[in-house]
């Protein structure tokens, strides 16, 4: 039987610029191996995989998303849909029901609250060519976007209340080009590093954050991170405020020290939050609510890799797994974003010169990103497994989530 290799592909950006839920798939080469092997033991691991995963998001109210074959779908019950997973129909092939029961498969999944959807064009056999699906579904081919968002807009224009999905943008600026002309969901793929067009003056608020983390990371003096926070009226202001938080005080005394909020929190929780308050500086755009769920998530998962591995240095993972975001986020230089933060020497060699060790935890994110879960499989082994690594992807989102909310 062939491997079925199943996780959360890429996140999923709603019409207002958030993270709404995730793209869930089977890698696609496995998916068309497994349909021309005609495998049904195979399927029906693959279809129970995916649709776990999916039901584990939708629980936390989030919307799940996948692309299946009708025949795995009908085999797998409408007993295991529920609201909050949105399912596309596959292109027809060999192992898909006859078309005179797909009517009836159809309202079953509905009424078990699934939202069903195709492509356009692609009316599934057995269905008359009216009929309406619960959204339309687009990928984006070939770099061909200008041509893609022409459709979206023409197909907007005169459908308004039909709900579009849009897969494999190429980037955040295509993501936002679709998200303009009313996709109401859309996921793209994101090289973090990849310097903006039009780069811009690092704001001192943030370059102060970065000094702040850099002294964190490399265990300053405490009495030299509270006179760092001192210096800023805002920062301190924010930190006596999140100390005087119901989480943190449950008992409402008032704690109003510097000293009592850094002896309190402790260096690697100060250090997130520091994390969480530079994500926020970033500039405003139609996505950038979901680009700093993404820079947390990413941080995050470097951390939680280097924690599985043993790595001594996990908490700089986290620093490099943020770094590598930083261009996007604060639409700056990559050298500009990291003059003010202390790398280790091994983050540094990884993000500058792609180089060293730690490379493999950037190229592991990026594959992942892309979706090629084939290829991420082969790489996932060096950080115990595809399976471990998916789960701790999902652990990484849901603290990037809880983060953004806090």
């Amino acid at each position: 039987m062939l491997p079925v290799a199943v996780g959360a592909h890429r996140p999923l950006v709603s019409t207002k610029g958030a993270i709404v839920g995730f793209e869930f798939r089977i890698a696609d080469a496995a998916l068309q191996r497994l349909r021309e092997r005609a495998d049904p033991a195979a399927a029906a691991a693959g279809t129970t995989a995916v649709l776990a995963a999916m039901r584990l998001t939708a629980q936390r109210g989030q919307v799940a998303f996948s692309e299946l074959p009708a025949g795995w779908l009908a085999r797998a019950g409408h007993e295991a849909l529920q609201p909050g997973m949105h399912i596309a129909l596959a292109a027809r092939g060999t192992d898909d029901p006859p078309a005179a029961e797909l009517p009836g498969l159809l309202a079953a999944w509905r009424g078990a609250g699934a939202s069903i959807g195709w492509r356009p064009g692609a009316t599934p056999d057995g269905l008359p060519p009216e009929a309406r699906p619960d959204f339309l579904l687009f990928h984006a081919i070939d770099g061909a976007i200008a041509a893609l968002i022409d459709v979206l807009r023409s197909q907007r224009t005169a459908d308004p209340a039909l709900p579009l999905v849009v897969l494999d943008l190429p980037g955040i600026d295509a993501l936002e080009a679709a998200l303009f002309v009313g996709v109401n969901l859309a996921a793209c793929s994101l090289d973090g590093s990849l310097e903006p067009k039009e780069a811009r003056a690092l704001p001192a608020q943030v370059q102060q954050l970065l000094r702040l983390m850099s002294r964190l990371a490399r265990d300053a003096d405490t009495a030299e991170v509270v006179a760092a926070i001192k210096a800023d009226v805002g920062l301190s202001y924010r930190l006596l405020r999140q100390l005087n938080s119901a989480a943190l005080n449950p008992n409402g005394d008032e704690l109003g020290s510097i000293e009592q909020a850094v002896a309190l929190l402790g260096r690697n929780e100060l250090y997130r939050w520091v994390s969480v308050l530079l994500v926020r500086q970033a500039p405003a755009r139609p996505a950038s609510s979901a680009l700093q769920s993404m820079a947390l998530a990413r941080a995050r998962f470097f951390e939680l890799l280097a924690e599985a591995r043993g790595e001594a240095a996990a908490g700089a993972l986290f620093t490099m797994g943020l770094a590598s975001m930083l261009p996007q986020l604060l639409q700056a230089r990559l050298d500009d974003a990291l003059a003010s933060l202390q790398l280790h020497p091994q983050a540094a060699a990884a993000l500058l010169d792609r180089e060293g060790p730690w490379t493999a935890y950037l190229t592991l994110a990026e594959v992942l990103d892309e979706g090629d879960l084939v290829e991420g499989a082969a790489l996932a082994e060096a950080f115990g497994g595809l399976p471990q690594v998916l789960s701790l992807s999902a652990k990484a989102w849901l603290f990037a989530s809880q983060a953004t909310k806090a």
